[in-house]
C-alpha cells in the first residue's frame, strides 16, 4: 500500500509558524541578555537602546517623549532611563538643528561601536541561514513577520489598557 503525503492544513501551518516565532523570540532574548549582562544593562535599557540606535542609524533620532510611548513608560520613567544611559556614556541628548525646542537622544559613538561588534555577526549568521530562499520568499516572510509584530503590539497595547482599567 502506497501512502500519499498530504499537505498540512492551514491551522497546522499557523501553529508551526507561531511556535517558530515564539522560539525565535526566546532565543533572541537569551542572545540579547548576554549583551545586557556584559554591559550592566536591564531589559528596559536594552529596549530603549534598540529604539535610540534605530533612530541614530536612520538619521531620524527619537525624543524622550517618543521613547516613552514606544516603551509604554511614563515620561518621568523614560527621562530617568535616558538619564541613566547618558550617565554611563551610552547615549547623548542633542538639540534638533531645525527646531531648537526639540531634544533628541542619540547613541554615543562608543556605544554604537560596541553594539555593532556584538550584533553584526548575528546579522551575518541570519543572512547565511536564509541562503536558498528567493527574494520573493524573503519579502513575503518579512511581511508576515511585520504583520505578526503588529499583532503583538496591538495585544500589548490592549493588555496595557486592560491593566490600567483594573
Amino acid at each position: 500500500m502506497t501512502v500519499v503525503p498530504t499537505q498540512p492544513d492551514r491551522e497546522t501551518v499557523m501553529d508551526d509558524l507561531i511556535d517558530a516565532l515564539r522560539r525565535f523570540t526566546v532565543e533572541s532574548d537569551v542572545f540579547v541578555d548576554v549583551f545586557a549582562r556584559a554591559h550592566g544593562l536591564g531589559r528596559s535599557d536594552l529596549n530603549a537602546i534598540m529604539w535610540i540606535s534605530a533612530g541614530t542609524s536612520s538619521g531620524d533620532p527619537i525624543t524622550v517623549g517618543e521613547l516613552a510611548q514606544r516603551l509604554r513608560l511614563s515620561p518621568a520613567a523614560a527621562t530617568a532611563l535616558v538619564d541613566r544611559l547618558e550617565a554611563v556614556g551610552h547615549v547623548r541628548r542633542t538639540r534638533d538643528p531645525q527646531d531648537r525646542r526639540r531634544v533628541t537622544v542619540r547613541m554615543s559613538e562608543t556605544a554604537m561601536t560596541v553594539a555593532t561588534a556584538f550584533f553584526v555577526p548575528l546579522g551575518g549568521r541570519m543572512r547565511e541561514s536564509a541562503t536558498g530562499f528567493t527574494e520573493a520568499e524573503l519579502a513575503r516572510a518579512a511581511e508576515i513577520v511585520r504583520r505578526m509584530t503588529e499583532a503583538v503590539t496591538a495585544a500589548s497595547q490592549s493588555r496595557g489598557s486592560d491593566a490600567q482599567e483594573a
